[in-house]
């Protein structure tokens, strides 16, 4: 299983010390802690964890994690100079079940600042916990979501990684799809193809509509059963080790569909090449989906087009930048970001999606499954 590395852990540390003027930052928000430190296990006891603090001192880079015993097993993997473990649920002891989580959290990260005397602390507004004795605190989000616009080798690692596993969940939708089969069976066939393909259970998340249901553009699987001429959209999104992949096909059925629906499928495909067409540093967001939304109008789709036109993708989805109208965000270098023009209206729906990696002279294309319905 991959992982993030102490060199690129410890670059970001740096990269956000300078960027950010401060003179000590507490970081609340488990994402930016695996970020930061390279902790990470499954999504969902990312969840569970409750508070957890990531103190760093900027004069000197002194790292410190403050976390529970719950989830002490964890911390071996975080990359940081000093582990501060705070007793709230120790289940090898009979004592019985710990007292108040948030509490006590609060409790254990205020017993560890050190004296703010005179002192500019950098927090994520909305994370630092209530209660605390910072007092004209320096709101560190954007200065973290710009920094996680370039995404570093050992992130790409991850990255790439996640579409792979997510390739071979496209793989068993073309092989198990046929009429008389529910998107139930589909979903299952893509749970055990990324299962496999990680060696190991992933969290599956995406959009899984059939037939009439497409045209809802999402939602989950259901008993529904495929029937012969239909389509079904399959968006997958999962969590493979803490990193996102998202790319979307509509799959036929049988071995035909209709008229209407072959030529959405062309204008899909017209309005992802114009699009490609603008991926590179120094272009706005904004122009992107203006892109995307003219060619569709081109083939008469663009008023059947309901979404965004792609959007950036790394420890969240989405996130910066965003191919919205308004969107006045700048492509740069680093940027993982996706392409998904879509069309949802009577008797016809569908939405393709690929990957890119922006470059400093264009893009790479990271995704490889088949996005043409045939």
């Amino acid at each position: 299983m991959l992982k993030l590395t102490q060199e690129g852990c410890r670059l970001r540390r740096e990269q956000l010390i300078t960027a950010a003027g401060v003179d000590l930052l507490v970081i609340n928000n488990p994402r930016h802690i695996f970020y930061l430190t390279g902790m990470f296990s499954t999504q969902l006891l990312l969840s569970a964890w409750g508070p957890l603090a990531l103190l760093i001192d900027a004069r000197t880079g002194k790292s410190t994690l403050i976390a529970h015993d719950a989830i002490q097993s964890q911390t071996p993997e975080a990359d940081v100079d000093e582990v501060v473990i705070w007793p709230w649920y120790n289940s090898a002891q009979a004592a019985g079940p710990g007292g108040d989580l948030f509490g006590d959290g609060l409790k254990a990260l205020n017993a560890n600042l050190p004296d703010l005397s005179g002192k500019r602390v950098g927090v994520e507004m909305g994370w630092l916990p209530f209660g605390t004795p910072i007092s004209n605190p320096v709101d560190l989000n954007p200065v973290l979501a710009n920094l996680r616009r370039h995404k570093h080798p050992d992130e790409l690692a991850l990255i790439r990684e996640a579409l792979a596993v997510t390739e071979a969940g496209h793989r068993a939708v073309r092989q198990t799809i046929r009429p008389g089969v529910t998107e139930m069976d589909v979903f299952n066939a893509i749970q055990s193809a990324l299962n496999d393909a990680l060696g190991h259970a992933v969290h599956v998340i995406g959009d899984f509509v059939s037939g009439e249901r497409a045209q809802l553009v999402g939602g989950f699987a259901t008993t529904r059963v495929l029937q012969p001429n239909e389509i079904m959209i399959v968006d997958l999104f999962p969590i493979v080790n803490g990193y996102r992949s998202d790319f979307t096909a509509t799959v036929p059925v049988s071995e035909s569909v209709t008229p209407e629906q072959a030529r959405l499928d062309t204008a899909l495909n017209a309005a992802m090449r114009a699009a490609e067409g603008l991926l590179k540093p120094g272009v706005v967001a904004g122009e992107v989906y203006r892109a995307v939304k003219r060619t569709l109008a081109e083939h008469g789709f663009d008023r059947y087009f309901r979404h965004h036109a792609g959007h950036g993708l790394g420890l969240d989805h989405p996130e910066a930048p965003y191919f919205v109208p308004d969107s006045h965000e700048i492509l740069v270098e680093g940027d993982v970001v996706t392409v998904e023009p879509g069309g949802y209206g009577p008797g016809f729906a569908g939405r393709i999606e690929n990957n890119y990696l922006i470059t400093a002279d264009g893009f790479e294309r990271l995704t490889n499954h088949q996005t043409t319905l045939y």
